[in-house]
């Protein structure tokens, strides 16, 4: 069986269900604005990706729900108030653009420190050298 008889079948199957689903049946598996995509998936025997990867299934199920919306059985779907992906990539890359610019900031003050121990400790070398050498400390 090829993967276009395995679409039809699995759309054949969901057909038959949903023609068999009662009002009472449709309330008792609703999830949020939308039928339970687990529960569907278990009474067609079906894996989760026939209902999001089988464009007739997909299209009847999203026909199904309007259906269910119009009789009242289905919330109204919920409206997005979250921003577009370009506005939200754009808001992102903005927050990446100020994280970056606080990164290059501390790392120039750490390399600046480091710079400043590194003096110090040369200057602090060359003491000890003179008194292990010595035995006195230079002036």
């Amino acid at each position: 069986m090829n993967g276009q008889e395995k679409g039809a079948e699995h759309f054949d199957a969901f057909t038959r269900w949903a023609a068999e689903l009662s009002d009472m049946d449709a309330r008792s598996i609703v999830r949020g604005a939308q039928l339970s995509r687990a529960e569907i998936c278990r009474a067609l025997g079906c894996a989760r990706s026939v209902l999001h990867q089988n464009p007739r299934v997909r299209e009847a199920l999203e026909q199904l729900e309007a259906g269910l919306r119009t009789r009242g059985v289905l919330p109204a779907a919920k409206v997005s108030d979250a921003a577009p992906l370009r506005v939200s990539g754009q808001v992102q890359l903005a927050t990446d653009r100020e994280r970056l610019k606080q990164l290059e900031t501390d790392n120039a003050a750490l390399k600046a420190a480091n710079a400043e121990l590194r003096r110090r400790l040369m200057r602090l070398e060359a003491v000890e050298a003179h008194l292990s050498a010595t035995g006195r400390l230079a002036r």
